[in-house]
């Protein structure tokens, strides 16, 4: 019986085999499996085409994302390479106005020789400005690392006295200038040779006081240091003379001294270190 069952589905088989071969014998006759061939080889194209197009599009895409990456790297490159050639060209004018500080100070030292003793600089930068009494002191960047003692002059480029050291530490100074109040200077006019006090106003200016009524003063004349205090070398600029005060009912007369530098924008100072 099971043998039987199994000759039919084989019988049925080869039937069903036989009448595919005589139908696509018929179609191919008729040109429809040609027709059928080209539908699906179209239908195959078009995909593969369609696939093809999105895949171009999505490298295309790729490419555009790396290239934007290459192109802000480059220009995070470009930017790193400004901002150091911008720093070095600010290095190199820092170094051409210090050069030109250390160039008229030079000048200024040979000409302050005096029996071939020069005078002996040591130049500091200004760290910071007394915060609760501007204009009163600073705080240079050289102490007893340089050697450097209490009641030296300091000067600014071109021989200008700004004060005196009153503090010294191991690597910084304090500076008391010649604009406070309880600064004091030994004094002498340049072309009239009168003698004086320059003391300082209010952190602001300096007056010449002490004067006697027999001198002679001239304004626009300079006032130098005399010399006579210690660790103070003769010659260095205090001011200029602006205006002269003085009355038939006092003892002294005195000036107000005009400065020649803003000691607010001074940055670099030479402390004088002749004993």
């Amino acid at each position: 019986m099971c043998m039987k069952k199994e000759i039919n589905k084989k019988i049925q088989s080869l039937l069903f085999l036989l009448v595919v071969v005589v139908l696509l014998t018929f179609l191919n006759k008729f040109g429809y499996i040609y027709q059928v061939k080209s539908f699906t080889v179209y239908s195959i194209n078009s995909v593969s085409k369609t696939f093809q197009g999105a895949s171009n599009e999505f490298y295309s895409f790729v490419d555009t994302i790396k290239s934007i990456d290459e192109f802000k790297n480059e220009n995070m490159k470009l930017r790193k390479e400004n901002l150091e050639m911008n720093y070095k060209i600010l290095q190199f004018e820092e170094i051409k106005i210090e050069n030109s500080l250390l160039r008229k100070q030079l000048i200024f030292s040979q000409n302050s020789c005096l029996d071939e003793n020069c005078l002996n600089l040591v130049m500091g930068d200004i760290t910071s400005r007394g915060p609760d009494s501007y204009g009163d002191y600073v705080v240079v960047n050289i102490g007893k690392k340089q050697e450097i003692k209490e009641g030296y002059a300091v000067i600014a480029s071109g021989g200008i006295l700004m004060g005196k050291v009153v503090e010294v530490f191991e690597s910084y100074s304090r500076i008391m200038l010649v604009t406070d109040s309880e600064s004091s200077v030994n004094s002498i006019t340049q072309k009239t040779r009168a003698n004086g006090i320059s003391r300082g106003s209010y952190a602001t200016g300096i007056k010449l006081e002490m004067i006697n009524q027999a001198e002679s003063l001239t304004e626009g004349d300079l006032v130098i240091t005399s010399g006579l205090e210690n660790q103070i070398p003769r010659g260095l600029v205090i001011g200029r003379i602006l205006k002269i005060n003085e009355s038939a009912n006092k003892i002294f007369k005195t000036a107000d001294l005009e400065l020649f530098t803003d000691f607010n924008k001074v940055e670099k100072v030479f402390i004088v270190k002749n004993d």
